[in-house]
């Protein structure tokens, strides 16, 4: 049980290698190469003491890690001595919980049973499986390597291993028929066992390669009518399926939410390690201030500055109306919306704007949370924008 003067802690790991590069995938990836085991295990290490000894310096208080998040990349292509030296480090100078929350995202085609009975015993709890489609044709546009038979023998290996099973889902692709993907979508639910969904409409992202191929004709974007419908639609789905819509793209059975995506948007503490990974901490008495970590995004140059000692390519002070404006945001992703009394500062909201949205019923309070009314969640990014003062 969390004491009410301390805080709570998360570590997102970040494994920056995949078997080949998504075209519309913008995260800090890169194509697999040889690893050297020890070298990356003692940039870890390092990080990780760093932190630690971050936190003792800013007087930060907490009780163990409350989740670990193996992201990337593809996490399941680590070497097994890298995530059990993490975890043991982790254990070591930070302590786990009884019920500290362990995910490791995974991909149908690097999907070995063997290594995830290992994973398992490592102390893993909760898997991320990178589905992304159920339609070959689309999996192939997406440029995964995986088929939909992939998927069946993933997931239903994995359910035999695990208790806590997420998959991710893009949809909402042009082209896509919408009848196809609510057949699609029922008898995928239908015949897996599932806790957790998280389900993103398809984005073009600068820096891309599907951002290249749309500014060039190639590729479209689907209608923004028809893309609301698919939204819609999908959301009746899950809850048909007894999933519970606790934030804009994310589904969990009861008991099953994501506990440390809940630590981003709730706005708590984070320490982020690996290439490119962030942490963010508040000032010890809650939160004058915020700082924020920034790895250097390179593997190679990340190595070479933990090897040794730790150092971040960047260490950045926020100031308060970066962080209301941050907790805002991220509150407003929730279907319980963002508590008030956690922005400092409320001259970051246009107030103008507030009372026009509630007088139209987009935005309300309820028991101290401001929160976006559920009807109208498919534009929570333009409501953020019409109701923050830049």
């Amino acid at each position: 049980m969390i004491n009410s003067n301390e805080n709570l802690l998360s570590l997102y790991v970040h494994w920056p290698y995949c078997e080949s590069k998504c075209p519309y995938c913008d995260f800090n990836s890169h194509v697999i190469q040889d690893v050297d085991i020890n070298q990356w295990i003692a940039s870890f290490r390092n990080q990780l003491y760093n932190m630690k000894d971050e936190l003792t310096k800013k007087n930060i208080r907490f009780t163990n890690l409350n989740t670990i998040f193996f992201g990337g990349g593809t996490p399941s292509l680590m070497p097994l001595e890298i995530i059990e030296a993490i975890l043991d480090i982790c254990n070591d100078i930070y302590g786990f919980r009884e019920d500290t929350e362990i995910t490791l995202e995974a991909n149908p085609s690097s999907y070995d049973g063997k290594k995830f009975l290992k994973f398992k015993k490592l102390g893993i709890n909760r898997l991320s499986i990178g589905v992304q489609s159920l339609n070959d044709a689309q999996l192939k546009f997406l440029g995964r390597l995986h088929n939909t038979n992939d998927v069946e023998v993933a997931l239903k290996d994995a359910s035999n291993i695990f208790d806590n099973i997420s998959v991710d889902l893009i949809y909402a692709l042009y082209g896509q028929n919408l009848t196809d993907w609510i057949n699609e979508l029922e008898s995928f639910l239908k015949t897996h066992k599932l806790q957790h969904i998280s389900l993103y409409q398809l984005t073009i992202e600068e820096g891309t390669k599907f951002f290249k191929d749309y500014k060039n004709g190639f590729i479209k974007q689907i209608d923004n009518d028809l893309a609301a419908e698919f939204y819609v639609v999908s959301n009746e789905i899950l809850n048909d399926f007894e999933f519970v819509k606790y934030e804009i793209s994310n589904y969990a059975k009861k008991g099953f939410k994501c506990r440390h995506n809940l630590n981003y948007w709730n706005s708590e503490n984070w320490i982020g390690v690996g290439p490119g990974a962030y942490g963010r901490l508040w000032s010890s008495n809650r939160k004058k201030f915020r700082i924020e970590y920034q790895n250097y995004k390179n593997p190679k140059t990340w190595l070479s500055n933990n090897l040794f000692k730790s150092e971040f390519e960047k260490v950045t002070k926020l100031n308060s109306n970066v962080s209301d404006i941050d907790t805002l945001t991220m509150g407003l992703r929730l279907n319980d919306g963002v508590d008030i009394s956690k922005i400092k500062n409320k001259s970051v909201i246009n107030f103008h704007s507030l009372k026009d949205l509630q007088n139209r019923k987009i935005i309300s309070f309820d028991n101290g949370n401001l929160k976006v009314n559920e009807k109208h969640m498919i534009k929570l990014n333009s409501i953020i924008n019409f109701l923050i003062n830049t």
